[in-house]
């Protein structure tokens, strides 16, 4: 139900003829003026709009709070007892730009312009006339309702289509770079096959080979990055794969003034999955994951034995942050590791990677807190037949 019909249902609720004793001081409204609804709901109606997911609160045709729903009473952290009495301006600050009076002088639903953020929620508010057995607007009703998740979606949605536009942008700058690459790295390669190794010009020679080569292999990484799932099943060296990842985000690492390290405990087995689908993956987690420890901080990626998970190889991620205080993960990764992470996950790609991740058949968890803090752990499958 969106907002509108939401707010017209509840309108209705409170039109309905009501059996409340006007003497229940938390049902009878403060004065029964002329103009000013004189009863609220009786408590089973109370009850209904208690269980109603917006803030719901009644005012008089003077703004004062006559009732508040329990949702509207937690977004402020405030029992009704406080709440009732005060007037909308009070509560509510939301300044000149408040339309209740508009809604009274005019009789019909207005909504606030912009949105209210309230608790670290971001709220869309309306206005709703009440009108009494006689038809006369005796009040009003504001309904708070949380778009939070709508708005991070829609965030969300931008950054997929600014990536989307980065990778035709890449996709172009690769194609038209290849050619000068390909004949300074041919002409260079030519040019070192007539000179010694201890000859002039061959270190410089070598440097321009290596730095060519290394640039196209670049820019074939990030190609990479912006290409579907193809279904495929690689056997991938984990080890050269995640330093890739790390090799793709140094520039945003010591953007960040982030350090990064790997560690390999072990001669790793091959494990299986789409190559580029699962370095894609590892760009996304340690981009956030540099973003989470923050400037001064240091990530370090361990490869070890997947300890009480046979045929599964161990990954785990460590966070230390400027202080020298290991970082809890599953605090700041705690929407990529639920279920429902679809909407509620921050930061660029990590919905992504999750699913990645999930579809190559990996487990994830976090360790124990410690010294370290609280690190990632992802078990890859180490045969095929792994894969869920």
């Amino acid at each position: 139900m969106n907002q509108t019909a939401s707010s017209r249902a509840i309108v209705s609720i409170l039109a309905m003829p009501t059996s409340v004793n006007n003497s229940n001081t938390d049902q009878a409204l403060p004065g029964s003026a002329k103009g000013t609804p004189d009863t609220l709901p009786d408590s089973s109606w109370t009850s209904i709009l208690d269980a109603i997911p917006e803030g719901i609160s009644v005012h008089s045709a003077s703004g004062e709070i006559l009732f508040a729903n329990r949702k509207l009473c937690q977004l402020y952290g405030k029992p009704l007892s406080e709440l009732k009495g005060l007037s909308c301006c009070e509560v509510f600050q939301d300044g000149p730009a408040c339309p209740h009076e508009q809604v009274l002088a005019a009789g019909t639903a207005v909504p606030l312009v912009g949105e209210v953020r309230v608790s670290g929620r971001n709220l869309s508010v309306t206005f709703e006339p009440i009108f009494d057995e006689r038809k006369n607007n005796c009040g009003f009703m504001r309904v708070m309702r949380d778009v939070t998740s709508e708005r991070h979606a829609q965030e969300q949605l931008l950054k997929a289509e600014r990536f989307a536009t980065l990778g035709q942008l890449l996709s172009g700058v690769a194609h038209d770079v290849g050619t000068p690459l390909n004949v300074i790295s041919g002409y260079a390669e030519f040019l070192l096959m007539r000179r010694k190794p201890e000859g002039e010009g061959h270190k410089e020679l070598s440097a321009i080979v290596d730095q060519t080569r290394r640039i196209a292999a670049m820019f074939g990484q990030a190609l990479d990055l912006t290409q579907p799932a193809q279904g495929r099943t690689d056997a991938i060296e984990i080890k050269a794969l995640l330093a890739d990842s790390l090799d793709l985000i140094g520039h945003h690492l010591r953007k960040a003034d982030v350090k990064a390290g790997l560690t390999c405990r072990i001669i790793p087995p091959l494990v299986y999955g789409e190559a580029q689908q699962l370095r894609q993956a590892f760009f996304n987690l340690l981009l956030n994951a540099g973003q989470q420890v923050g400037a001064g901080g240091r990530l370090q990626v361990v490869i070890d034995e997947a300890a009480g998970v046979p045929g599964f190889l161990g990954l785990a991620l460590f966070g230390t942050e400027a202080s020298g205080a290991g970082h809890d993960f599953s605090r700041s990764f705690a929407a990529f590791f639920a279920a429902q992470s679809e909407t509620e996950t921050t930061g660029i790609g990590l919905y992504l990677s999750r699913r990645i991740l999930d579809e190559a058949g990996a487990k994830i968890s976090f360790t124990e807190a410690g010294e370290q803090g609280v690190g990632l752990i992802i078990h890859l499958p180490v045969n095929a037949g792994s894969r869920a």
